[in-house]
């Protein structure tokens, strides 16, 4: 599997000095846990979401436990659920929470009570490095070409399967086209923007709900990104999402 490039994400498993820490339990709202985040001592801060979705998988994450993020999104009447981006109640201000074990994204009342994940590395800015180009946005970082917003109609969804036969079959530019990965997809995500949660001078007004990935949980289970606030989930292959494909 092709990894995207997420250095931007400080390298927190490569940084010989950086150290992490989680809460023992599942006690705290999203402000208690940034709270706890910064009583550790100078530097310690919440992890943002991004840092998160990049940590390794096991490692010091608790089995079953979710974790805040420091992240929060916009609060104007946002409709939420458990990451379906569309389903549940009418809430002010969402929080980011990390469930580790799916690698899910969710969008969670504040209130909500699960774990903290801390670290003292110094916040970071990613440095994107997109370029528009007459095949595409090129994404000189990862050499990933993503195929042009106008290429094919944004409205239509698709199965999991007929995504894959789409991005395959698709017949732009003499290249090849596929599916991008969970790592991919997820990379072009960015929290300064809201509906769509991605910079549509590059990648144009895409829908706010879920595209996929070839990125599968079981047999049964595909991975998604939402771009109406940024979530990851998984749902069944027989639902129809939208579709982003990608050349190398």
């Amino acid at each position: 599997m092709r990894i995207v490039n997420l250095g931007w994400v400080l390298g927190i498993a490569l940084c010989a000095q950086a150290e992490n820490r989680f809460s023992a339990t599942e006690t705290l709202t999203q402000e208690e846990a940034i709270k706890y985040c910064r009583e550790l001592g100078p530097g310690w801060r919440a992890m943002e979401i991004g840092e998160l979705f990049a940590m390794p998988r096991g490692g010091a994450f608790r089995e079953n436990f979710s974790y805040w993020s420091a992240n929060q999104g916009p609060s104007d009447n946002t409709v939420i659920g458990s990451g379906s981006e569309g389903d549940g109640g009418i809430i002010a201000t969402v929080g980011y929470a990390f469930y580790p074990k799916e690698r899910n994204i969710t969008l969670s009342p504040p209130g909500k009570r699960i774990a903290a994940a801390c670290t003292d590395v110094p916040k970071k800015l990613r440095q994107r490095d997109y370029v528009l180009t007459a095949e595409g946005t090129l994404d000189r970082e990862n050499a990933l070409l993503w195929h042009a917003f106008d290429a094919t109609d944004k409205r239509l969804k698709y199965t999991f399967e007929k995504a894959e036969e789409m991005c395959s079959n698709l017949s732009l530019h003499n290249r090849s086209w596929r599916l991008p990965t969970l790592d991919e997809l997820y990379g072009i995500v960015d929290y300064s923007r809201f509906r769509p949660t991605v910079d549509m001078k590059f990648f144009g007004p895409m829908m706010h709900r879920y595209y996929w990935t070839s990125d599968t949980l079981s047999s049964q289970e595909a991975y998604v990104v939402g771009f109406k606030l940024g979530s990851v989930a998984t749902v069944p292959k027989s639902e129809e999402a939208h579709v982003r494909c990608v050349s190398e």
